[in-house]
């Protein structure tokens, strides 16, 4: 299951710092769940959703873990269709809220790799 940690931001410009950096990897059906790290600057996240020229990569599309979890998790979507050779890379948008009083929205445009 990968995970992508939060470890950082920039309110000027949404920017999130993500580990792993770069385009996460994952296969279909796989769970990906995103961490927000203590002292990254981000509160919490609104959405994590596709973006509106990408292919639908998530379903069911991500959501909050419960449980006053600040986590997230979404499953790769099982019927995508991926090109040979693999991978899928996608963008994706993360809507989330900085650490001020009262919290900022931002908007961070990261990439995901499906491979199979």
């Amino acid at each position: 299951m990968p995970s992508i940690r939060i470890t950082g931001s920039d309110t000027t410009t949404g920017d999130l710092t993500l580990s792993p950096s770069g385009a996460v990897g994952a296969n279909k059906s796989q769970i990906v769940t995103w961490i927000i790290n203590p002292n990254s600057g981000v509160s919490s996240i609104k959405e994590i959703k596709n973006k509106t020229t990408s292919v639908d990569v998530f379903n069911p599309d991500p959501a909050p873990v419960g449980g006053g979890s600040t986590n997230w998790q979404g499953t790769i979507n099982p019927n995508l269709t991926i090109p040979d050779p693999p991978p899928l890379t996608e963008d994706y948008n993360i809507v989330w809220y900085d650490e001020k009083n009262p919290p900022e929205e931002h908007t961070f445009d990261p990439k995901i790799s499906v491979n199979r």
